[in-house]
């Protein structure tokens, strides 16, 4: 896996797990993100949480999508996966809320 910018991530084809998001509330951890995804997706979601955590990879959904910082992950298969400030606080929030033992929601990760 590789992280990309969000413009060049628009010209790779998606992998679909980003969605509309922003239900991710303080006191929620990775477990309960993961349980909104069917279990097919779990191993997707694992590498991409473990890829994140290895490259500290901690933006809001604005820089997320604007600036040059490379956040968006390109899988294996060539697909990339891109967020809206909702979905992305809500992936930022279930990953650094376990890491850190902190509560986040997903306006932590917002803009």
């Amino acid at each position: 896996m590789k992280f990309v910018t969000y413009k060049e991530a628009e010209e790779l084809e998606e992998i679909g797990i980003g969605g509309m998001g922003g239900w991710f509330e303080a006191g929620m951890r990775w477990e309960d993100y993961k349980a909104i995804w069917k279990p097919y997706v779990h191993p997707i979601l694992e590498r991409l949480r473990s890829e994140i955590i290895k490259n500290n990879i901690r933006c809001t959904g604005d820089q997320h999508q604007y600036s040059d910082y490379p956040s968006c992950p390109v899988f294996a298969n060539g697909k990339a996966a891109t967020y809206s400030y909702r979905a992305w606080g809500d992936l930022m929030a279930a990953i650094w809320s376990t890491e850190d033992d902190r509560d986040y929601s997903y306006m932590s990760f917002y803009m």
